[in-house]
């Protein structure tokens, strides 16, 4: 239903309202979204004892304890005091299940190396990208001879070998058939870029180092003793399966090798590794990615949406007046959850539209803008670009130029309209990672619209 007005020979509409939010809005709400927040807080999950529960104050130590900034420290105190965070707690199951996510994902063990200078999520979005490029680097040089050995394979043990039956070549034969070293040679050739592309590898899991023990019994023939060999990923793991033996004549051996590399990572020629699989390499990423998704989603749904006011928000500035439309780029419900009577006293009842899907929803996009480097787009690798994400998640991309019903509705009529609006832009950056959105709120001033259109930042 429209309130039309005459202006000046033209049918003219009354203004049309726009709130567009970014996670700005939360942190002026006094919710740890920020990406430093989410990061804190799972590292605490990560580093908790086994069948632990977590809550606010548990979850947030280091900012209750005052081990922070002033300005953090203020923070936290403000939402201690707007929101019953003392309601708010992490089961045992599901500190538990998290925890496993974030040993396992090989971005939540990057991100923790970057925890100083990956300050915003415009910033983590760069990390992505600078991750991709290094695996382009990765994948641009060839293996030389000596690359990958899966004879001789350099270990360290804790007793000399030939104190005991088992001997180098026993080893050489049973860790031959198991795995393969990478060479450091390859990667020290990429010069200032080995110490990143190193850490990536093996915060992925695509190398790692494997901790061994053999079981000698002095009763044991040679060969018996090699069948005692035994492999595992943690030095933990190995440790507990040695306090689990009973065998009070066992001696155990221990090694460590480093550097093992998965081959299903590798390309192979007869006997001969050449290469890096690209496809396998960005897979890998890929799929943590879409993990490290699921667990910032359970963040937003477990501890954001969870977080109750003390009492209702009263409506302020401009949130009092008639709103025709609401977008937010956040994935937490805070407007709808803060402000419901806002929403149930409009007359056109108002749904907010989340342009990069809702953790409510489970279709989060997390990702970079696009594939600005050629080297990245040979690999075709849009699963990481937000757009695509959008597209897959079903998502509430499409914005103002294709909200025709709702927004600029137009009556049967000839000629030109010319309308007003509003656009409240409310904790965006800008940033050039959403520039297509901020390209079509200023195209409403388009000449061919005729609309008056004011922005508000």
């Amino acid at each position: 239903m429209y309130n039309e007005k005459t202006f000046e020979g033209v049918m003219a509409l009354d203004t049309k309202r726009i709130f567009v939010l970014g996670n700005g809005f939360d942190l002026a709400h006094y919710l740890p979204t920020a990406y430093v927040h989410f990061m804190d807080a799972m590292k605490i999950v990560e580093d908790s004892e086994e069948d632990t529960e977590l809550g606010f104050d548990s979850l947030f130590r280091k900012y209750i304890a005052g081990e922070c900034s002033d300005r953090d420290k203020d923070f936290f105190t403000k939402t201690r005091q707007l929101y019953k965070t003392d309601n708010l707690r992490l089961s045992i199951h599901t500190v538990n299940d998290l925890q496993e996510k974030l040993i396992n994902n090989g971005w939540f063990q990057h991100f923790k190396h970057h925890l100083t200078d990956v300050d915003t999520w415009i910033d983590f979005e760069t990390e992505i990208e600078n991750v991709l490029l290094s695996i382009d680097t990765l994948l641009s040089k060839d293996f030389d001879h000596s690359t990958i050995s899966s004879v001789n394979i350099n270990f360290n043990t804790e007793y000399q070998i030939d104190r005991y039956q088992t001997s180098k070549a026993d080893f050489d034969k049973f860790l031959g058939d198991k795995l393969v070293q990478f060479s450091p040679k390859y990667l020290n050739e990429m010069r200032f870029k080995s110490t990143q592309i190193q850490r990536i590898l093996r915060d992925f899991s695509i190398i790692s180092k494997i901790f061994g023990s053999c079981e000698e019994i002095s009763n044991y023939s040679m060969s018996k003793a090699v069948e005692n060999f035994r492999l595992y990923d943690s030095h933990d793991k190995r440790e507990k399966a040695k306090a689990d033996k009973s065998h009070e004549s066992s001696i155990f051996m221990n090694f460590d090798i480093d550097r093992v590399i998965d081959t299903k990572y590798l390309d192979r020629i007869s006997s001969s590794y050449t290469g890096f699989k690209g496809a396998e390499l960005f897979g890998r990423l890929l799929a943590d990615l879409t993990f490290f998704s699921e667990i910032f989603t359970s963040y937003i749904n477990l501890v954001i949406n969870q977080l109750k006011p003390v009492r209702p928000f009263n409506s302020f500035g401009d949130l009092g007046k008639e709103i025709d439309a609401v977008y937010t780029f956040n994935y937490s419900n805070t407007f709808e959850r803060l402000y419901p009577k806002i929403l149930d006293d409009q007359l056109n009842q108002i749904e907010v539209e989340y342009i990069h899907g809702s953790a409510e929803r489970k279709n989060i996009v997390f990702g970079i803008s696009d594939l600005d480097e050629e080297q990245l787009k040979k690999y075709k690798v849009y699963g990481f670009v937000k757009t695509f994400q959008k597209i897959v998640n079903n998502t509430d991309y499409m914005f103002l130029d294709n909200t025709d019903v709702k927004l600029i509705n137009k009556p049967p009529i000839d000629y030109l309209l010319q309308n007003d609006y509003e656009i409240i832009i409310w904790g965006h950056s800008l940033d050039s990672s959403d520039a297509e959105y901020i390209r079509e709120m200023f195209s409403l001033n388009s000449e061919n619209l005729l609309n008056r259109v004011v922005i508000k930042v």
